[in-house]
């Protein structure tokens, strides 16, 4: 089997920052791509930002595949979703030229970085060994706590998590060329901070690791792909809500501390993956196959202003229509991997396993963009976070397993 691999480091211009509450950099952002160059092609692009738009993923997909000689269809643009970079804004969010401008600096960045990654997977492109290992991460848990006022996003939860960690290794010539990560967990712990006096640019707990095993493994190139983690958070953040130790919550912000804290998680989550990595592994031969189906799923109208949304027992859903969604596969030998925009929960994830043929089945979130939180039936029965914050009415996610189902049988 022939792969490629690119990566390359997205240099921010000198007077970038501030931007979006931004005030430094803590730590670099890259894009990384994962190219296997055979019968049926496929490549991953592998970049650490929050999220990505829908407009800005088919760019990334069309140039990426004129590129690389392939079909736009053949090509994954996926976000790491750290909480911790900056957006390219639509036009209605950019009240001032400076941000405007701000924004086409990051979209050459960002395009500059794609450009050589992808170039190098291509020319490096080698005959190699894919081999699949899962362990576990120690790192997670269910991000879902019960306040006084209602269940709320915070660490250290209560609900249940799927710790499976899996790792695909590529080895080229004997030697490990990359590591291709999947877990449930976002990226979340500086989430809104970093800074005495703001927020600061980090690759948060999958970027740090990534890092961190780039440093273990010189030579190799370290990438993450975000699993069903809408309810899944690291097990201490910097910012947010956290174990008071007497069975309650307590309110906290460690600004600048939080970066230590983050460090340290991510090297922990490099010594999972290390772990992983010396249990038995099953190598995946064959050829690739890739899929896509599209259906609509019922939506519900939502509050944009974040800031607006806040703990409830009590919660009603006004329907607004339907909206299309897309479900990608990508199939190899034991392994299937389902990728879709929106986040998914741990309820779903365990339903799509369980509907699927395939001995592994991975879900993957942000694939080809992004649709906000598309909530389990739980989540709604008790005004969740991840409900109230969805544009999908209840349903939905039960929809996405079962047309999931039948393009996996299929």
């Amino acid at each position: 089997m022939k792969i490629g691999i690119g990566q390359s480091k997205m240099e921010f211009p000198t007077g970038f920052f501030p931007t979006e509450g931004f005030v430094k950099q803590a730590h670099p952002l890259y894009v990384r791509v994962f190219f296997i160059d055979e019968k049926t092609p496929f490549a991953l692009v592998s970049i650490e930002m929050t999220s990505l738009s829908d407009e800005e993923c088919a760019r990334i997909k069309k140039e990426t595949a004129i590129l690389l000689g392939i079909e736009e269809n053949q090509v994954w643009a996926a976000a790491t979703h750290t909480f911790s970079a900056p957006h390219i804004l639509p036009d209605f969010a950019l009240k001032t030229e400076e941000e405007k401008e701000k924004r086409t600096l990051l979209q050459r960045t960002l395009g500059d970085a794609i450009r050589a990654a992808v170039w190098q997977a291509k020319q490096e492109a080698k005959d190699s060994k894919l081999t699949l290992f899962q362990g576990e991460i120690s790192v997670i848990a269910s991000r879902d706590i019960e306040l006084p006022d209602g269940w709320w996003i915070g660490c250290g939860g209560s609900g249940p998590s799927d710790k499976t960690l899996t790792v695909l290794e590529v080895k080229q010539e004997g030697k490990t060329k990359a590591l291709l990560l999947h877990a449930n967990v976002q990226s979340s712990i500086l989430d809104g901070t970093g800074a005495a006096d703001g927020k600061c640019v980090s690759g948060d707990l999958a970027g740090i690791a990534c890092a961190e095993l780039e440093k273990r493994y010189p030579g190799a190139t370290v990438m993450f792909m975000i699993g069903a983690a809408g309810d899944q958070a690291p097990v201490k953040r910097a910012k947010g809500y956290a174990p008071d130790g007497q069975g309650g919550y307590q309110e906290i912000d460690l600004h600048e501390d939080g970066i230590p804290l983050a460090e340290t998680l991510g090297q922990k989550l490099a010594t999972d993956v290390m772990a992983a990595l010396r249990n038995d592994g099953v190598q995946l031969n064959g050829q690739a196959k890739t899929a896509s189906r599209s259906f609509y799923a019922p939506a519900k109208k939502m509050n944009r202003n974040l800031r607006e949304l806040k703990p409830t027992h009590s919660c009603a859903w006004e329907l607004d229509g339907e909206k299309e969604q897309t479900i990608e596969l990508f199939a190899l030998g034991d392994l299937v991997i389902i990728g879709v925009k929106p986040e998914l929960t741990y309820p779903t994830l365990k339903q799509l396993q369980e509907a699927s043929p395939y001995p592994i089945t991975l879900a993957a979130t942000m694939i080809n963009g992004g649709a906000k939180y598309m909530a389990d039936q739980s989540a709604y029965d008790r005004c969740m976070y991840e409900a109230i914050n969805s544009p999908f009415a209840p349903g939905a996610a039960e929809m996405l397993v079962k047309e999931a189902a039948a393009l996996l049988k299929r």
